[in-house]
């Protein structure tokens, strides 16, 4: 579980966070992670919603044998989920 909680901390440290237009707060998504992106109405909010939704998403991935995505910054031993 150590393994897995340093994976998201390195994962969240890639995070990118855009403001939306429109006065509908922010997005935040991690580049390599299909499909997961997260809203809020400041920075902080999206981004914690976005550790949120990481823990889901790479639940998910483990549980269908996809892996998990790799990156210079991110612990490649957990690349693969077999």
């Amino acid at each position: 579980m150590q393994k897995l909680a340093r994976y998201r901390r390195q994962a969240l440290k890639l995070a990118e966070i855009e403001l939306l237009g429109g006065g509908e707060g922010y997005v935040a998504r991690i580049p390599g992670f299909r499909g997961l992106l997260a809203t809020g109405p400041t920075k902080e909010e999206a981004l914690k919603e976005l550790e949120s939704a990481l823990i889901d998403w790479i639940d998910l991935a483990l549980r269908r044998g996809a892996g998990l995505p790799a990156s210079k910054k991110v612990e490649t031993e957990l690349v693969s989920a077999r």
